[in-house]
């Protein structure tokens, strides 16, 4: 992986998090960007980096800059133990005025200075090879930002998620390594690993899901007996299997749409799927299981048609029995459990389409598009949606592909499944913590009659007021390098 550093924003390399490690790593191909007019790679920099790669970017504002016909064009000087060259680089400075145009209101406002100097650094990362680019600019991750589709920018923070994701798609078990110098002479090296792809999956999964940890390793000893633990283990290997298909989709769209075009998109749509099905599992189990749990009575297989994605399953089950304030992050979130099973029922009675899309009003660049036009229950006139959760899919108004076509609504499929996968990993977990840490009113059932609850309800004793769990530091390691739970978990 070719990995560029902003020396301008990252003059240091990072005392506090995890991303100084991983630049040791033999896997990383670390590259020194640095502005025009410094001659050598700051110290610290050339300390823990043997013999570092460094590219000048000789870019500093759009006016002293040069032109190639309506692009800007800068040149780019690289220098390496090995060899010495140049290169150049160019972009189109009008684009970043139809993102300043367009940017949602509510982003915090870039001047165009700003936005020229991310399309300098994104054209030369571009020219140069490198994958990602890790800087401290405003302009990092923006989506308002054209010029993160060429080569993304990412925080320090945000990188590690970015390896981490290299990693698995790899097969590389390895999380950390370690290396030093002994004294008298010689080195040493101390690697981490999970040993299995499958537990990098688990583990990330469990990461930022402290009671959903819990229950899923302790079900059976908590009182929930054999079903619950079968239960809850195969809602944490369904939500193992939607991660290794989110990273299976990103990778698929790292490719170029080039001459094998279809072979991406295919990729991509197989990859997505899988995801969906993987995640409506899930919701299907915990249902199930929570029903078996209010009356273990029951025969569990016996069980059908419940489930979290279900707004009349939240209805019958758990909003009649918990207090409003304590179901209303769930109804919330389960809107997008329900979104998530509308799509996989049409892969049942159909073909989700997913196609290539102009992802902007300008330019040529092609983005793997959802189209939605086709799913009725997900149209603006359904009302089963709002703006918010059209903006959480990437959902926009994309240009007709033929000539007498209309415009027909899409989402960026990227985005689609990034979210469903955070939400989904948030619902699961807050219903968890739900069911464990409060009582239900168990002798509501419809019919009157008291059921047998199954002890592991309510066995969670926790004080009154927000609970704040302080996590192990191995979770937070596993948790930053899986990258996919929302920023607002734990």
């Amino acid at each position: 992986m070719r990995l560029g550093i902003d020396i301008e924003t990252i003059a240091v390399p990072p005392a506090d998090g995890y991303l100084t490690g991983f630049l040791l790593r033999d896997e990383i191909e670390v590259h020194l960007l640095i502005p025009r007019g410094i001659a050598h790679p700051p110290p610290e920099w050339s300390a823990i980096l043997s013999n570092p790669i460094v590219h000048e970017i000789n870019f500093t504002t759009l006016a002293e800059a040069g032109r190639f016909m309506d692009s800007t064009e800068f040149s780019i000087n690289s220098n390496s133990e090995q060899e010495q060259g140049w290169s150049k680089a160019r972009f189109f400075s009008a684009y970043q005025q139809f993102d300043a145009q367009i940017a949602p209101d509510d982003a915090p406002a870039l001047t165009i200075a700003e936005r020229h100097t991310a399309a300098a650094y994104a054209a030369a990362a571009g020219a140069i090879g490198i994958d990602a680019l890790v800087t401290k600019r405003s302009a990092a991750a923006r989506s308002d930002v054209g010029d993160n589709d060429v080569v993304i920018m990412v925080s320090p923070e945000d990188a590690i998620a970015l390896i981490g994701h290299y990693l698995r798609v790899t097969s590389n078990p390895v999380v950390a390594v370690a290396r030093g110098r002994l004294q008298g002479g010689g080195s040493w090296e101390r690697t981490e690993s999970t040993g299995t792809i499958v537990n990098s999956y688990m583990w990330g999964v469990t990461s930022a899901m402290t009671f959903f940890d819990f229950a899923a390793t302790h079900a059976a000893s908590a009182r929930g007996g054999p079903v619950c633990a079968e239960a809850f283990n195969s809602i944490l290997v369904r939500l193992a299997r939607a991660a290794r298909s989110l990273d299976n989709m990103l990778a698929a769209l790292s490719n170029p749409l080039g001459d094998r075009k279809s072979d991406v998109v295919e990729a991509v749509a197989e990859a997505f799927d899988r995801e969906l099905l993987y995640l409506a599992a899930a919701f299907d189990i915990y249902g199930r299981i929570f029903v078996w749990m209010l009356d273990t009575s029951k025969d569990y297989k016996t069980i059908r048609n419940q489930s979290l994605d279900s707004e009349r399953f939240l209805a019958d089950h758990v909003v009649k029995r918990y207090a409003e304030p304590l179901t209303h992050e769930l109804l919330r979130l389960q809107r997008y459990a329900w979104i998530c099973k509308e799509l996989r029922n049409h892969i049942h009675t159909g073909i989700l389409q997913v196609q290539p899309q102009l992802g902007r009003p300008y330019g040529s660049a092609n983005s793997i598009g959802l189209m939605l036009d086709g799913i009725s229950n997900l149209a603006p006139d359904a009302g089963h949606l709002d703006q918010s959760h059209y903006d959480a899919l990437g959902v926009w108004m994309a240009d007709p592909t033929s000539f007498f076509g209309t415009p027909a609504m899409c989402a960026d499929v990227a985005t689609t499944g990034f979210t469903l996968m955070g939400a989904a990993l948030q619902y699961v977990e807050a219903f968890t913590k739900l069911i464990l840490c409060n009582s239900t009113a168990i002798d509501s059932e419809p019919d009157g009659s008291a059921g047998r609850p199954s002890r592991l309800l309510a066995c969670v004793e926790v004080p009154a007021g927000p609970i704040l769990l302080e996590q192990p530091e191995s979770a937070k390691f596993h948790r930053a390098i899986f990258g996919w739970h929302p920023a607002c978990m734990g």
